[in-house]
């Protein structure tokens, strides 16, 4: 995460551009902000998963599983998803498994492969989950018009490209 409340000015970053003749100001300063939204709402949502007994990092586990049309993924497939090595999703999905948020069985062909499916528990959880982690984007994003959130999904889509 990146909180820092005081974001330096224009003129501090132009101090810092004469030295670091690399440095873009208007660049750093959009990343900086780019930084600074998504920190807080990381921060905001993470507060909110917290009071489930959820981490980020589990949440995004089982919203992967609930919206798979047969509700389970290998768990190399979890991770791949999630932008996470094998290992960290292996000992992610162990503790799951123990707070009965997840199964994990023998692959039924390939016995040396294993399945992971989210448990009645583990969707109820993201269901009660789900209409306060909505909320918390819309009121982010409230004093915000429409025309303004395509122009910015656009604008991120070219920077995630």
């Amino acid at each position: 995460m990146f909180l820092l409340e005081d974001l330096p000015s224009e003129a501090i970053l132009k101090t810092f551009a004469k030295k670091f003749p690399e440095m873009e100001v208007d660049t750093t300063m959009a990343c900086l902000k780019i930084l600074k939204v998504a920190s807080l709402l990381l921060r905001d949502l993470e507060k909110h998963f917290s009071e489930y007994g959820l981490s980020q990092a589990r949440f995004l586990a089982l919203i992967i599983l609930e919206r798979e049309n047969m509700k389970q993924q290998m768990p190399v497939e979890i991770a791949r998803k999630m932008g996470t090595t094998k290992k960290n999703t292996a000992r992610l999905l162990a503790f799951m498994e123990e707070d009965g948020l997840i199964t994990i069985k023998p692959h039924e062909i390939d016995g040396r492969a294993t399945i992971v499916k989210i448990t009645l528990k583990g969707s109820k959880r993201l269901n009660d989950v789900l209409p306060k982690y909505y909320k918390i984007m819309n009121s982010m994003m409230k004093n915000i018009s429409e025309k303004s959130k395509s122009t910015l999904i656009q604008i991120l889509n070219q920077i995630e490209t």
